[in-house]
């Protein structure tokens, strides 16, 4: 008995015939007819009955089918398991664009000193993107956004906590403000990022709740974009506090109630995590800044 072979019979037995299943698996016929007869040759039993052409399971072919699907699923679970062992120098990561500037250089500047055969591939995208990449399991792991705990599929190592704040340029009336809301911002043009960003989607809630129209005049998905339109005065934006260090010419403005947001590097519950990949959670578990 060979693992093809309960390929091949597995197959006739989703499909109901000999002609279907070779057509689903692209082999011949003869090579699906040739499994199954040797199958039954081997164990001395018949695994299907024959009549007019249409192939019934029988009784001890329903056994040998429960059997072949265990260790079917058996066999492509170590063969995951293996590949993964395999390319564990290679780690597949989500970073949100707005949180590159923090957690890049984090992770090149020292992770991969401490590793230097360490591989790090990096995906940029919105937080509903990097979820669903989790979900396809195109990514190992993803630095996300949240409010609410992460949901029970995932698990996940606090990273930091954030806080998002109202930036004007230095010339804005509003810069001297210790503190804003958004009625004070109804009247003002508005760049944001685009509505995918989990961000954004918090800034649009408060303006909902307090029931103010926001003046948008710009989405974008670029953080420079959003920098360099606030600055020049053309707009207002909104941006977590640490951006402000690297743009001196804007000003940040504290929410009112204030709005801080948790990052959270997060992996799919149950996964198989690779030496590395556990190393790599104990360092951002050394290294973040929780605050």
């Amino acid at each position: 008995m060979t693992l093809d072979q309960l390929r091949y019979f597995q197959a006739v037995c989703s499909c109901g015939s000999v002609s279907r299943a070779a057509e689903y698996l692209n082999i011949s016929q003869p090579s699906v007819s040739s499994a199954i007869s040797n199958l039954e040759k081997e164990f001395g039993v018949l695994l299907f009955s024959r009549q007019n052409k249409k192939m019934t399971l029988t009784k001890e072919g329903a056994v040998l089918l429960e059997q072949a699907d265990l260790l079917i699923a058996d066999a492509d679970r170590a063969v995951k398991v293996m590949n993964e062992l395999g390319d564990n120098r290679v780690l597949n990561l989500g970073v949100p664009p707005m949180l590159s500037s923090l957690i890049l250089p984090i992770i090149l500047g020292n992770f991969c000193k401490i590793h230097p055969d360490f591989k790090i591939n990096v995906t940029e995208g919105d937080r509903s993107t990097l979820i669903r990449l989790l979900d396809e399991n195109k990514i190992n792991m993803a630095f996300l956004p949240h409010q609410a705990p992460v949901d029970d599929e995932y698990r996940s190592l606090p990273f930091a906590e954030l806080n998002n704040v109202c930036c004007v340029s230095k010339n804005h009336p509003l810069a001297k403000k210790a503190s804003v809301t958004v009625e004070e911002l109804k009247s003002e043009p508005l760049v944001l990022f685009k509505n995918s960003f989990f961000q954004t989607e918090r800034i649009l809630e408060r303006f909902k709740q307090n029931s103010v129209v926001p003046r948008v005049l710009l989405d974008s998905s670029q953080v420079s974009t959003v920098q360099s339109i606030v600055s020049e005065g053309i707009a207002v934006g909104f941006i977590f506090e640490f951006l402000l260090k690297s743009s001196p010419e804007l000003v940040g403005i504290p929410l009112s109630p204030p709005m801080r947001t948790q990052i959270s590097l997060v992996w799919k519950q149950g996964k198989h995590l690779s030496g590395n990949m556990n190393h790599f959670i104990e360092f951002i578990s050394d290294c973040s800044p929780k605050n």
